[in-house]
């Protein structure tokens, strides 16, 4: 895998491959030898290099398909207590955004499984999954994901047409205990996922749909920025009980 350093200031962030030599706006930038921490300074700037994170990371990936936004993963996390070690499975891959997220979350005692039928979206997957480093935690099938063969799950999601299909076999395929969540645009989704979840037992946490938007200050007033991120999708939360 490629390192990355982070170079940031006050104004200004860049996200550069380590050991090479840029010419930037601000004037050549040698990263040949550079540790974290160390400052580097330009004709017309100072930055101070830091480890990137994997959101940082990210914004190098490439989107082909639709992406589960961080509003939305980070609400996976929030209601599910998704933790280091957990076994998740996800589908379909899309961007691999999704796997990404709850790949850097699971560390290298867990394990997450991403499936995605569609060769051009896997293969980008493949690649920004490899970008942020998460090749041993991350394994991504280029394979349908109703054929799944991993068991003994805490965590699936689906990002899939027709989820509520796959509700019997992912509650089958789940720990005790373990949580399916079910990702789609459409509340009619998640009205079947709801139905197939309450015939299969499984206890039905929530539906939610979470919403952002940002705020500016200037000069003295401060009000929302005129666009952000509304809508983008529903997620039902349901847990293997019986």
């Amino acid at each position: 895998m490629q390192e990355y350093i982070l170079l940031l200031n006050s104004r200004n962030s860049l996200l550069l491959k380590k050991g090479r030599v840029y010419n930037t706006e601000f004037g050549k930038i040698d990263l040949r030898s550079v540790d974290y921490g160390s400052i580097i300074e330009t004709k017309k700037a100072k930055f101070v290099a830091v480890k990137p994170s994997i959101i940082d990371l990210m914004k190098k990936c490439k989107r082909g398909a639709q992406i589960v936004m961080p509003k939305d993963a980070c609400q996976i996390v929030a209601i599910t207590g998704l933790s280091y070690g957990w076994r998740c499975l996800d589908a379909g891959s899309g961007s691999g955004f999704l796997a990404i997220f709850l790949g850097n979350i699971v560390g290298k005692k867990g394990k997450v499984y991403t499936y995605e039928k569609r060769k051009d979206f896997y293969e980008l997957a493949k690649r920004n999954i490899e970008i942020c480093g998460m090749e041993n935690i991350v394994k991504i099938k280029n394979e349908d994901v109703a054929k799944f063969r991993e068991r003994n799950l805490d965590l699936i999601t689906f990002d899939l047409k027709d989820a509520h299909l796959l509700v019997e076999k992912a509650k089958r395929r789940l720990k005790p205990g373990g949580w399916l969540v079910i990702y789609s645009p459409h509340i009619e989704e998640q009205i079947k996922a709801i139905e197939e979840m309450r015939k299969n037992e499984m206890h039905v946490c929530c539906t939610i749909e979470t919403m952002q938007r940002k705020w500016k200050s200037m000069y003295g007033y401060t009000h929302p920025e005129p666009s952000g991120i509304l809508h983008t999708g529903f997620m039902t939360f349901g847990r293997k009980a019986l």
